[in-house]
């Protein structure tokens, strides 16, 4: 997904990516993940030329899941302020989410069972000292967690 800018070029990548979790070897499918052990959320960004040189502030970036039915809806991790350093046009964070964080196909949430399978979405956001009209998202495929 874009990153808006307020002027020529409007626009820069945002993206997310969440590599396998499974023990090696063998490696599980890729769009699988085991509940019991931690995984990433890879967040990359890119600053379009001339922005890059006189952007200033800093990048406000948060992580959100959301379970497809029952389950929960939060926040993943804390929110992270990445400097903006002059003249640099890529960006990149990793979540790092403790294993257990999120519910596994069939564990009960509120007495229901989850179908383990989350929608994750982060959220990038300029400030300089305060908001600014540089903002962007950007979501990853749906996951199934396996239980443990």
């Amino acid at each position: 997904m874009p990153i808006e800018w307020p002027d020529a070029p409007e626009s820069s990548a945002l993206s997310v990516t969440i590599p396998d979790n499974w023990p090696a070897p063998p490696a599980g499918p890729p769009d699988i993940l085991v509940a019991s052990l931690p995984f990433s959320v890879n967040v990359t960004w890119t600053v379009p030329v001339p922005h890059n040189m006189s952007l200033g502030g800093n990048f406000q970036l948060r992580a959100y899941v959301e379970s497809v039915g029952p389950g929960p809806e939060t926040q993943i991790g804390t929110t992270q302020v990445v400097p903006v350093t002059p003249g640099q046009v890529s960006y990149a964070h990793a979540f790092i989410v403790p294993g257990g964080t999120l519910l596994g196909e069939g564990e009960l949430f509120g007495g229901v069972p989850v179908s383990g399978v989350y929608k994750i979405v982060c959220v990038l956001q300029h400030l300089n000292p305060g908001p600014t009209w540089i903002s962007g998202f950007a979501e990853e495929n749906l996951r199934m967690f396996l239980q443990p």
